[in-house]
């Protein structure tokens, strides 16, 4: 009687191999899903080829044991499960080297994202800044509005306080005004210390040719001219544009030859010189009120030095 061979490799043995290769295929699965699971399943590869590299000693070991066939067929399923290993191994490779890329291009983007946050915040500060820019720059012009028309006011009740119409504080640059309440006439005069000339009433005999060069005299406030409707009685001299200079300013009651024109009376006068009129840079100096008892008595208010931008009363 024949005996029969013992088969320590049966259909067993191969269902084992091929639970062990679907094990593999659920590692694969898994392995991409979550990164605490890639060492794992790296871990399980290595105890697959571990146990693939014993099974293979043990088949050398049984090869005389088993049938030729049996032995290519486990060989053949061997090198297929290999393969499979390898192919997951360099698989698993590759997802962790992407999954390094990935990680480190969601790093870039978080700084990106804080850096952009962070711009946003600048911006938005820049926005409340310059709406707080814009708010002060409106309430600093309604301030200088309202400066604006204060000093208008102001000027408006200096020239109500000497009596003087508002269109008479615009003849020129350098002006001179005498001011006074009484029906007497009184005259100005303004002499050019540098060349001798003394401004009078265009229409005036002794007038020089040459005065109108720097200065002129408004109109005679003569017996004829005088009025009674309460308003201050005046004469101005002035510089259309300043004439850089040294000028002397007086003033006298005028007396005709027969000494009728003067009715006896005083005058009451006071005065000022003023340079760029209702302009911001405006300069204006008083000069002391004084009574007039005596006709063609001079009364020297002082010497006005004008340069391009400033004037100088010296009393």
């Amino acid at each position: 009687m024949k005996r029969k061979e013992i088969n320590i490799f049966s259909t067993a043995f191969l269902d084992l191999l091929s639970g062990a290769l679907g094990a593999v295929l659920i590692l694969f699965i898994i392995i991409p899903k979550l990164t605490s699971e890639q060492q794992n399943a790296l871990e399980e590869l290595d105890r697959l080829n571990v146990q693939s590299e014993q099974l293979a000693e043990l088949i050398e070991l049984a090869r005389n044991s088993i049938p030729a066939e049996l032995y290519g067929q486990i060989q053949a399923q061997m090198r297929q499960m290999q393969n499979t290993i390898n192919q997951l191994t360099q698989t698993v490779q590759n997802l962790q080297q992407q999954l390094q890329r990935a990680e480190s291009e969601n790093t870039q983007l978080r700084e990106q994202l804080a850096q952009t946050q962070q711009q946003l915040q600048d911006a938005r500060d820049c926005i409340r800044e310059n709406a707080q820019l814009r708010d002060q720059l409106a309430e600093t012009q309604r301030q200088l509005q309202d400066a604006q028309r204060r000093l208008e006011e102001a000027k408006e009740n200096i020239r109500k306080r000497d009596g003087l119409p508002s269109s008479l504080m615009h003849k020129g640059e350098v002006e001179v005004f005498i001011l006074w309440e009484e029906n007497v006439d009184v005259d100005l005069y303004v002499k050019n210390l540098d060349n001798g000339e003394i401004c009078q009433h265009p229409n005036s005999r002794n007038s020089h040719p040459n005065v109108k060069s720097w200065g002129i005299l408004t109109e005679d406030i003569n017996h004829e001219r005088l009025r009674g409707d309460g308003i201050k009685y005046y004469e101005i001299f002035y510089q259309p544009k300043p004439v850089p200079g040294k000028y002397q300013i007086y003033f006298n009651i005028y007396q005709s030859n027969d000494g009728t024109h003067w009715n006896g009376k005083p005058a009451t006068v006071s005065g000022f010189v003023v340079m760029f009129p209702d302009q911001p840079n405006e300069i204006r100096i008083d000069f002391p009120t004084v009574t007039l008892t005596r006709a063609l008595e001079d009364h020297i208010v002082g010497t006005l030095t004008v340069t391009e931008n400033k004037i100088i009363l010296e009393q």
